[in-house]
């Protein structure tokens, strides 16, 4: 005579097997660290040749970061001194900008940016933050 539990049923099977084999892969997978993706960036950033272009497709849009939306102004004419003044750059600490921090992963702006955008911005970022 068998003892009741000793195999597995189809109903056990769903109700207690898989969602906890579920549980667990996502635990482990949640454990494994996040690397960036290698992106190929210019040695040197230009803030008018790479960064200006990054704003005006994905920040600088009507009811966004433009004249009149929300802070900082990132229109062309406009960026720099915003950023600048607003302090969303350090440059002593470049990866606690709030700039970069905000579009890279997790930031709040994430989705309005590319790998390849947000390592240009903290690139220039560690070059400085020139008015290039």
């Amino acid at each position: 005579m068998m003892k009741k539990g000793y195999f597995i049923t189809t109903k056990r099977l769903v109700r207690e097997i898989i969602p906890f084999s579920i549980v667990l892969l996502l635990g482990f997978t949640s454990c494994a660290s996040y690397e960036k993706p290698f992106v190929d960036i210019p040695d040197e950033i230009s803030f008018s040749e790479n960064l200006i272009p990054y704003f005006e497709t994905s920040c600088a849009t009507s009811g966004c970061h433009d004249t009149g939306g929300i802070r900082p102004d990132l229109t062309e004419d406009n960026a720099y001194v915003s950023l600048m003044a607003g302090g969303y750059v350090d440059v002593d600490n470049p990866d606690q900008s709030l700039l970069y921090t905000k579009i890279d992963v997790g930031g709040s702006m994430e989705k309005f940016s590319t790998p390849r955008d947000t390592e240009m911005v903290l690139k220039w970022i560690e070059q400085g933050a020139e008015n290039n």
